[in-house]
């Protein structure tokens, strides 16, 4: 009797373990992410996250797909087939709209990653020199579209001063070669890997020109917020674990940046040092960037006056800090 309680004993052992990589992947949640774009060097930040097996520690397997802008990701978050997301401050107004998302987290209030460059023939030095120069925008409404207005304004010609091409980024700069366009209001990763090349100058870093701007958030579908509030405050916990692990492991995140955006090194390493210290460590939103954006929603025509933004974010996800 004792043996077949021991026989009995290890074959139910052994069915535990065969079991056990089993649940281990079931218990994986995929999530639908999404980004804007691919290459912006801010959001191939999740990437060193999935990649260093931070989401999965936290019972998540990320599915990332890009986009070709803002408007394309709400349009497949309204589809359904995007759950949780990165985007602008401006895609906030498309909740206004009807669009089922809310922002969950900020990522930050600073448009740390946008430059304008302009053609490295062109006698421009300086912001001052852009007077009614044509600069390409990614959209009318977009914000690479208020920021070169905001510029006009600060330079004191009026949000016309600086005339603005619609395009995306892959024809602007054919078009910079072609001098069918003075410059272009970008990513600074490609101004600067354009810079490097000889195809351009970097002329403005916006950073160093707006301040206090709900820039970047992480946005959740209003399906995910009711029916998976733990999957989003899983999330946002990996999130703020990458954070941490990103600033203890440049090495480690320049060689994933470059390989998502395909920058030289010294190009990220440059972004890695000027964009961390703008990144939330809280999540949390400040109410005069909430204010500056309401703003850029009249200004960009988006809507036709400020809004109450408290309708376009929660913090219910966020841990107290």
């Amino acid at each position: 009797m004792p043996h077949r309680r021991r026989v009995a004993k290890a074959i139910l052992l052994l069915g535990l373990v065969a079991q056990l990589p089993l649940a281990s992947n079931a218990s994986a949640e995929v999530v639908r992410f999404g980004k804007p774009v691919a290459g912006a060097f801010t959001f191939a930040l999740l990437d060193v996250g999935v990649r260093a097996g931070i989401f999965k520690r936290h019972g998540l397997d990320i599915e990332i797909s890009a986009f070709t802008g803002g408007t394309r990701l709400v349009q497949a978050e309204t589809a359904g087939s995007i759950d949780i997301a990165f985007n602008t401050g401006p895609d906030m107004a498309m909740i206004f709209k009807g669009a089922p998302v809310r922002a969950v987290a900020l990522v930050s209030d600073s448009p740390l990653d946008l430059c304008l460059l302009v053609r490295p023939d062109l006698a421009v030095t300086a912001p001052a020199d852009l007077k009614g120069k044509r600069i390409t925008v990614s959209s009318p409404f977009a914000m690479t579209a208020w920021m070169t207005r905001e510029l006009a304004r600060q330079e004191g010609w009026g949000s016309e001063g600086i005339q603005l091409v619609a395009s995306a980024s892959g024809p602007a700069f054919a078009l910079l070669k072609t001098k069918d366009i003075d410059g272009i209001t970008t990513d600074l990763g490609s101004g600067l890997q354009a810079q490097k090349r000889g195809d351009a100058k970097v002329i403005v870093r916006f950073s160093e020109r707006v301040k206090n701007l709900t820039m970047y958030v992480i946005f959740a579908s209003e399906k995910m917020i009711a029916e998976q509030p733990d999957t989003v405050r899983r999330f946002l916990a990996a999130w703020f674990e990458t954070l941490d692990y990103v600033s203890a492991r440049k090495g480690e995140t320049l060689q994933v940046a470059r390989e998502v955006t395909n920058h030289d090194e010294d190009i990220v390493s440059e972004l890695y040092d000027l964009v961390l210290p703008l990144i939330s460590r809280t999540g949390r939103f400040e109410q005069k960037s909430l204010d500056t954006l309401a703003g850029s929603y009249v200004d960009l025509k988006l809507l036709p006056a400020k809004p109450d933004m408290s309708k376009t974010y929660t913090e219910q996800f966020l841990v107290l800090k």
